[in-house]
């Protein structure tokens, strides 16, 4: 699994998918459904939760009629198919890989 900074994971989202996180697209290693938090908020989850949905919790989740109801911060995190995000505080975060 690869390890990256936030500033790197960052850099790497913004290189693929531009500046808007909200754009930014995330696979869920279960179901393999791909989201980005625009898909969150067109269902009425503010900004801020959306943001930091995306890149941890399938949709289904917060919405039962798509996707399923994985996270990466469960039990079995991302089944070794996603990344781990290094914080500027050295707290390693498994999160979606990019779609």
């Amino acid at each position: 699994m690869e390890k990256q900074t936030l500033e790197e994971w960052r850099k790497e989202a913004t290189e693929r998918y531009g500046e808007k996180g909200r754009d930014w697209k995330f696979k869920c290693p279960r179901c393999g459904n791909v989201q980005c938090g625009q898909d969150f908020m067109d269902r009425g989850m503010s900004a801020e939760e959306a943001a930091n949905q995306a890149y941890q919790g399938c949709i289904g989740r917060s919405f039962k009629d798509i996707g399923c109801d994985w996270a990466a911060y469960g039990l079995f995190g991302t089944m070794g198919t996603g990344r781990i995000v290094i914080t500027p505080e050295g707290e390693e975060v498994e999160v979606f890989d990019f779609a």
